[in-house]
């Protein structure tokens, strides 16, 4: 990749501080809801345990991995995703018993917290030192489209309590008009309303940060009208000990260890999907970033960093930390940069933390979940509103209504079973959906010969009896990959077909595993055993599938009278085949020249005097008769044995073929008339025997026999006809004339 400019080399130093301070300013209202989210499942008691969580990420995870990292904004903090997901697994562990025991259970949950963000980020060390992070950006688009919107309703409905002013969480309470508060809503909506307008008309502006200002000032303003009846609760005091490494007391507690074992099994996937989801977004933000500064980082580097950030940020009980496009942004935009910016914004963080506890205390929560409501808004998936907006335009594709319903699925699943069910259950439905399509797309089209003959031009006898015969031969084209998930279906159907040949194209097959493979050899030996020949085209020992089939252990012996380069030589192959059967076999067929169309509507002494005039010639097999660019010499009449016209210079017998000639047929008539060069190569396939008509002689012939040169260039117009009107049989084939 091309260096870019380092911004970081043309801003001052003291700039650069400044700018990260104010991006950390700009983006403290963020920080304080998602430490409120995070622990909401625990109740509003664990309010403060959630904010002190929040800046542990920012400060200490940030000064970790902006001196660990590489990156051009090395920035982190906690996200919407991974909050929810923590808050996921606080609500399940909220339902033991031992929660409900004050301070003491409030403890537990939080050294729950720091054993699954340590464990997540010990999970990313691994994918960083394996250099297999980048299989986060595998999930389906579906599936993350579905978990997204489904962060998003949990964050609006977690917010719920406190935009009602509810002190009871539960669903009657929620569901029961009489007992909301309106002025609190009110609150809530107005401190919303204005972070949205000012995201919309300034989308460059610190609008969370001036919004939480707008919200605390109506806050404000309704306790001044009634100081007796606050509209909200506010946050309440932070810990002490806020920036101490509180996880090694917290599992020195009585019943710490009995209280985690009892919940390995759910800390252990939460750590997972922390660690899948976390290294997705910290990806995706990297490579924005990236591309926003014409910068470039080592994504494995950078994740092997971001773990050891998770695990130090564990030891503090902080929430998993990701990197930040939201803290870039705003960095960026106050003019920081680089590693001097990242470090200044965590020390602020940290400073807020330490001196502004009391302020903190003092903030309500329906303003914070005013902002929040923002967040919940700007999560939804834009990928789905896509997708519903072609749906309400009137698009009923296949495709379109199983992506709605995975992204529904999947958002459902979230909102009652949790994320790591949710992306289990995505997945699965994926992966079925995968198989489905590809069993679907697998094959192309299925026709008889009839509908696809071979580029073969036969004497009159064989091609009347292949009328009858073509249709004995089926022509199956497939598309994609053949492989264990799409081997089921085309077993199927080639079984069902009722024929003497089966050909399968597989020109446009990308790739044959074992199990394509082992089907394929399978169904050779059984259709054989029916009096099927199964002939394979696009296949040859040189060609990659050939190689596929053969390091498979299938198709080991040669010569291989079953593989074919395309699907028109294993047609012909077919055809051939077929004539034989039927006492017709095209290598025995020799015509006297009378019969062709050139000599039509000819009497005896003009018959022989064109004989005459036109000079024998004689190929072997394999031997040219003319190249491409060679000048047109006349026409040829072939009486004897097969001529193949193929593309280009080549004498390759792979060459794409545009027809061959049998018995009977002229060829080179086109470059004769018009006085051009030959547009192609012609070859004999054996031994073969022609006559030709120079040009000069023809020439001469209408000078000298006038009626004659007129009906032999009559015959030509006539030929040229019927080769036109057989092409359009012949899927669209270049000109088969051989000019």
């Amino acid at each position: 990749m091309t260096a870019a400019v380092d911004p970081r080399r043309h801003a001052p130093w003291l700039k650069e501080v400044v700018g990260g301070g104010i991006g950390s300013v700009v983006t403290l209202a963020v920080v304080l809801t998602l430490g409120l989210l995070a622990v909401a499942p625990l109740g509003a008691a664990a309010a403060p345990l959630g904010l002190s969580a929040a800046f542990v990420t920012v400060s200490i995870g940030g000064v970790a991995f902006a001196l660990l990292g590489r990156s051009a904004m090395p920035v982190t903090g906690p996200s919407s995703a991974t909050v929810l997901i923590v808050a996921g697994l606080l609500a399940e562990l909220a339902r033991d018993p031992a929660i409900a025991g004050g301070a003491h259970g409030l403890g537990l949950a939080m050294s729950a917290i720091g054993c699954t963000v340590a464990l997540a980020g010990l999970t990313q060390i691994a994918l960083g030192a394996s250099r297999l992070g980048r299989l986060a950006q595998f999930v389906p688009q579906p599936v993350l489209a579905g978990f997204m919107n489904g962060v998003a309703l949990l964050i609006v409905a977690s917010q719920l309590p406190a935009l009602l002013g509810l002190h009871d969480a539960s669903l009657a309470s929620l569901l029961d008009p009489a007992g909301w508060h309106p002025r609190t809503l009110a609150i809530g909506l107005a401190t919303a309303g204005c972070t949205w307008l000012l995201a919309w008309r300034w989308p460059r502006s610190p609008h969370q940060l001036i919004g939480l200002g707008f919200g605390i000032a109506l806050y404000a303003l309704a306790v001044a009208l009634k100081p007796d009846d606050p509209p909200s609760a506010q946050i309440g005091p932070l810990p002490p000990g806020l920036l101490w490494p509180a996880l090694p007391q917290r599992l020195g507690e009585a019943g710490a260890a009995a209280f985690l074992l009892r919940h390995a099994s759910a800390i252990v996937a939460t750590a997972a999907m922390l660690a899948l989801i976390g290294t997705l977004e910290s990806v995706l933000n990297a490579l924005a970033i990236d591309q926003q500064l014409g910068t470039d980082h080592d994504s494995s580097r950078e994740l092997l960093m971001l773990g050891v950030t998770n695990l130090v940020v564990g030891l503090f009980c902080g929430l998993p930390a990701v990197m930040l496009r939201v803290r870039a942004q705003a960095t960026l935009n106050a003019g920081g940069a680089g590693r001097r910016a990242a470090l200044a914004g965590a020390v602020v963080f940290a400073l807020m933390g330490l001196l502004l506890g009391p302020a903190l205390a003092l903030l309500p929560k329906v303003v914070l979940a005013g902002i929040m409501l923002t967040v919940a808004f700007a999560l939804l998936d834009s990928w789905t509103r896509q997708l519903l907006d072609q749906w309400r335009n009137g698009e009923r594709s296949a495709d379109l209504q199983q992506s709605l319903a995975t992204v529904g699925i999947v958002c459902a699943v979230t909102l009652w079973k949790g994320f790591a069910v949710a992306v289990a259950v995505g997945t699965a439905l994926t992966l079925m959906q995968f198989v489905r399509a590809m069993n679907r797309s697998l094959l192309r089209s299925i026709c008889t010969a009839i509908e696809q003959p071979s580029r073969r031009l036969y004497p009159p006898a064989q091609e009347a009896a292949l009328q009858t015969l073509r249709p004995r031969i089926a022509v199956i084209e497939l598309e994609g990959a053949l492989f264990f998930g799409s081997a089921g279906r085309l077993a199927h159907e080639v079984r069902a077909v009722d024929a003497d040949f089966v050909v399968l194209d597989l020109s446009a097959v990308t790739t044959i595993d074992a199990s394509g493979a082992t089907l394929l050899q399978r169904l050779s030996t059984q259709l054989q055993q029916r009096g099927v020949g199964l002939l394979l085209a696009g296949v040859s020992a040189a060609h990659r599938h050939g190689r596929q089939l053969r390091a498979f252990g299938c198709f080991r012996s040669d010569p291989r009278e079953d593989w074919h380069p395309d699907a028109d030589r294993a047609v012909e192959f077919a055809e051939c085949r077929l004539l034989e059967r039927a006492g017709l076999p095209l290598s025995d067929t020799a015509l006297a020249p009378e019969s062709s169309t050139l000599f039509r509507g000819l009497d005896a002494a003009q018959a022989a005097t064109l004989r005459a005039a036109m000079r024998p010639r004689t190929l072997a097999a394999g031997e040219l008769l003319f190249r491409q660019g060679d000048p047109a010499d006349g026409l040829y009449l072939l009486t004897r044995g097969s001529i193949t016209i193929t593309a280009g210079s080549s004498a390759d017998p792979a060459q794409r073929r545009y027809v061959s000639f049998s018995a009977g047929h002229v060829l080179g008539e086109t470059a004769m008339l018009d006085g051009g060069t030959r547009s192609a190569r012609a070859t004999a396939d054996g031994p073969a025997e022609l006559l030709q008509l120079c040009t000069e002689t023809l020439d001469d012939l209408g000078r000298h026999e006038p009626a004659l040169a007129s009906r032999v260039h009559r015959n030509i117009a006539i030929h040229l006809s019927e080769r036109l009107r057989l092409a359009t049989t012949l899927r669209q084939i270049a000109p088969v004339s051989g000019r």
